[in-house]
């Protein structure tokens, strides 16, 4: 079928252009493409932690959402129905070989308990007739009565009184070697002074810190790349993808349309997106903040509002994102002080 569909498709957009470099033409001949609807003068644009600078044309080819011409979004696609179809086959072999499992087990358990019952006939056949098994009896109950019996002397043997006590004699045999006296366990951290438990914790917190910000390295450095499966796709699944790809284009368009922040990345479907005041706040104080020697004054004051991961990618284009800021710093500032002056005038 999809084979089909891709013939069909490839000889009616013979005259098409080739997509962008990154674009899969499958993708671009399956899902279509979509022009901007608009050119947006609001808004603010990181891609991969770089400002882009407006205005913004928002444009799709397939799976990919194109902002300015440059990738800023990238979406997954996957044959759904062959891998529920995969899904599927695999619980109902699990099920099946459970299912045999416990079949087994029930069958070993009844042989068990048939082995159980014609253990006693066995018995009495190897035993023979009625003075057989009466003998037996007597033995199995002369072995009861000697086993409840104690162990321990009852009288005295051999004419020595103390015989009685034989085998609970306690006496007292001193050690080969004498014991080492007792140390008090005195903790390692109680034998430092002041200032070696200051640095000792200094040096735990530079440690965890550490550890910390090679987590989020990793992490940043580690980013889940959206995987592009064309084949087995059904004309179904071809439909619901171009529909939800023309929505998310409409949806970050809007975004921008509505002057927020918004934060992409283009190996990926991830997003990210903030209003317009905190947009106004983050871009007035991101040079100030980039101004020290590493990310941490970026992190502590916005890591709770952008993913830590992502700020580290702004930092690391804070030059070229100092120069391509500039006219939307200025905005932000008339923006802020306009709304400190209508503040002044509502008192």
């Amino acid at each position: 079928m999809l084979k089909r569909v891709l013939t069909v498709a490839a000889l009616l957009c013979a005259g098409w252009a080739t997509a962008t470099e990154g674009v899969s033409d499958m993708a671009t001949q399956l899902f279509g493409k979509e022009g901007a609807a608009k050119r947006v003068e609001t808004g603010a644009l990181f891609i991969d932690g770089r400002y882009v600078k407006g205005p913004y044309a928002v444009t799709r080819e397939g799976n990919v959402i194109l902002i300015n011409g440059q990738i800023a979004s990238r979406l997954k696609v996957e044959a759904r129905a062959k891998a529920e179809a995969e899904r599927q086959a695999a619980l109902a072999a699990e099920r099946a070989k459970a299912a045999e499992e416990a079949k087994q087990a029930a069958q070993d358990r009844e042989t068990a308990r048939r082995a159980e019952r014609a253990a006693p006939k066995a018995r009495q056949n190897i035993r023979g007739g009625l003075k057989e098994r009466q003998a037996q009896q007597k033995r199995d109950k002369a072995i009861q009565d000697a086993s409840g019996q104690s162990g321990f002397n009852t009288e005295a043997t051999g004419g020595d009184p103390t015989a009685l006590f034989e085998e609970a004699d306690y006496t007292y045999t001193p050690p080969a070697r004498p014991e080492p006296k007792a140390v008090p366990y005195i903790r390692p951290g109680a034998k430092q002074n002041l200032r070696q438990r200051i640095a000792a914790r200094d040096e735990r917190v530079a440690a965890a810190k550490a550890k910390t910000q090679a987590a989020e390295a990793e992490g940043a450095d580690a980013e889940e790349v959206a995987t592009e499966n064309f084949d087995d796709l059904t004309e179904a699944e071809i439909d619901a993808y171009a529909k939800q790809f023309a929505k998310r284009r409409a949806d970050l368009e809007k975004i921008l349309a509505n002057d927020c922040l918004l934060l992409l990345s283009s190996q990926s479907s991830g997003a990210s997106y903030k209003g317009r005041t905190t947009m106004w706040r983050f871009v007035t104080q991101l040079g100030d903040l980039c101004a020290a020697g590493n990310a941490n004054r970026l992190i502590a004051a916005w890591g709770k509002e952008i993913p830590r991961a992502y700020l580290r990618r702004i930092y690391d284009n804070r030059a070229a994102n100092s120069t391509e800021m500039e006219s939307l710093i200025r905005r932000a500032n008339d923006a802020l002080e306009d709304a400190r002056r209508r503040s002044e005038r509502r008192i």
